[in-house]
């Protein structure tokens, strides 16, 4: 943790020249003649000042304005992080305040985006490979085979780093990412290991403090009250144990519920039965009469492509489910109900909590400092190349959209909740550019005929506008479908793949020490 925040904070203050935390100045300069190594950033004598010239990682103005609203724009879901834009200051182009976690989310999701367009293309490159590093270093699924590859990528992006920033950057903390592989190595996951419960509970052990002039007497006295009275709640069953209050994060495992703007609305016949349908295909119990159904179609248009059996079966499947489960004596009550049909009056709301996560609709996100409609879905699914293909493929495929309504659908002895979607047309809206991004345009809708997911399928990612575009914005990954609330800080569930970028031309010391795309050098 104090290793990725004080490389972080580096990395930040050298990048922005914020005084006191930048690694560059007169003195690495300096440096630099001694070490007879770039002659072109030696300090110029001014009249009274001295002028540096912009080295590769210098940013001009107009990069830091750009760097800085990047960020101040970025709205994360709900327990992600702090709220990013109180950390920007656009006044002095820099950030502020930065706290460990800050840090980690900064490192291993934003600063990539926030550096696109701006810095030499191979600067930019190896930053990203670095915060890549971090990302990956903090899984919690790790492939021991991978290790190898990742100590010498680690060892290649600090040797391209030493090309680019000056010596003084390189102080201990940055010396130790070279030995965090070796560590995970041996003593397993980072999230395991790190400082940030340890932290969390140093705070609650502070709270305690009442007499200053005997803080660790305060704090004993305190905790052993505390233990007591949770000892003598055990034979209280009908009574809570103080700490954590019962309606907090902590305690939200595996509710599913509307929290906001609940309302009983009626939708049109054609709205509801799409949503019934999509209900039905994502129902247990139903897949046998799915795939009998399917097949009926098929034996009776037997020249007919499987395109137009699809459509077919879509159109004609309630009706003929319903009479089928009506015949069957034996059928359960669940589907007896769903073949029964629904009520036309939904059950709407602006928020509802599943998964660990709070999901917001498009228009209550729009009004809040958080962004909680992003969502994305693997699916599998028919796959058709031309509107005249014949022969679609089966394939796994993810999509990516936000959530215009959210609705619970009333079949009388339950509701089934859905969310209504818009999602972006992967053929023409969704891009993975050399960095490895995956992109989405949100002017390409597509799918408009499935725009229904159940709620336990959703994951939560949320969107990120691409400095460098005007309409496509960077899809970001939230919190994980079954994780706790604790967890964004212990490490991501994603899979150990580290990013190794092969670079397009050899990088030599002195071509690339210096900017040639602008002349904003540093006064002192």
């Amino acid at each position: 943790m104090h290793v990725e925040k004080n490389v972080c904070d580096s990395l930040i203050g050298t990048l922005l020249n914020i005084n006191g935390k930048t690694k560059d100045g007169l003195n690495a300069r300096l440096d630099l003649i001694e070490m007879n190594i770039r002659g072109e950033l030696a300090p110029i004598q001014m009249g009274k000042r001295t002028y540096l010239p912009p080295a590769c990682y210098t940013m001009s103005k107009d990069e830091k304005i750009s760097f800085c609203q990047c960020l101040k724009g970025v709205k994360v879901p709900q327990g992600h992080s702090s709220n990013v834009k109180s950390l920007v200051s656009m006044q002095d182009l820099k950030l502020i305040g930065l706290k460990s976690h800050d840090c980690h989310i900064l490192i291993q999701q934003l600063l990539p985006v926030a550096i696109r367009g701006i810095l030499p293309k191979n600067v930019r490159h190896t930053i990203t490979r670095l915060c890549s590093f971090f990302s990956s270093i903090c899984c919690k699924v790790i492939d021991p085979s991978k290790l190898d590859e990742l100590q010498n990528e680690i060892v290649v992006i600090l040797c391209e780093l030493e090309m680019f920033f000056p010596p003084s950057f390189f102080d201990i903390m940055v010396h130790l990412v070279v030995h965090l592989v070796r560590e995970v190595r041996l003593c397993g996951p980072v999230y395991l290991r790190w400082m940030y419960p340890v932290e969390r509970y140093m705070k609650i052990l502070k709270g305690y403090v009442k007499n200053h002039y005997r803080p660790e007497a305060s704090m004993i006295e305190r905790y052993i009250a505390e233990e007591s009275i949770e000892f003598c709640s055990e034979y209280m069953t009908k009574a809570n144990p103080i700490g954590v209050p019962a309606n907090s994060w902590h305690h939200r495992r595996s509710t599913s519920k509307c929290l906001r703007g609940v309302n009983i609305v009626s939708k049109s016949r054609s709205e509801v039965l799409q949503a019934h349908l999509y209900i039905l295909n994502n129902t247990d119990e139903v897949v046998p009469y799915i795939e009998a159904h399917k097949a009926i179609v098929k034996a009776n248009n037997p020249r007919q492509a499987e395109k137009w059996v699809l459509m077919e079966h879509n159109r004609t499947f309630m009706p003929w489910f319903k009479d089928e489960v009506f015949k069957d004596s034996t059928a359960s009550e669940t589907l007896t109900w769903l073949a029964a049909g629904l009520k036309f009056d939904v059950i709407s709301c602006t928020a509802y909590e599943v998964n660990n996560c709070i999901f917001y609709t498009k228009s209550l996100d729009e009004k809040s400092t958080v962004q909680n409609s992003g969502v994305t879905l693997e699916a599998e699914s028919m796959q058709f190349s031309t509107s005249k293909d014949t022969n679609p493929v089966l394939g796994s495929m993810a999509y990516y959209g936000f959530i215009e309504e959210i609705w619970e659908i009333d079949y009388t002895k339950f509701s089934v909740p859905v969310f209504k979607c818009k999602w972006v047309d992967n053929k023409s809206g969704v891009k993975i550019d050399e960095s490895g991004f995956t992109l989405v345009d949100f002017r390409k809708i597509g799918y408009r005929d499935e725009p229904f997911i159940m709620v336990q399928q959703a994951s939560q990612v949320f969107y990120v506008k691409d400095p460098t575009s005007e309409h496509w914005y960077v899809v970001l990954h939230g919190k994980k479908q079954g994780e706790a609330i604790d967890d964004i800080e212990y490490g991501e569930t994603r899979s150990f793949t580290p990013m190794i970028t092969n670079k397009d031309d050899d990088v030599l010391d002195d071509v690339h020490a210096t900017r040639k795309d602008h002349s904003e050098g540093i006064y002192i």
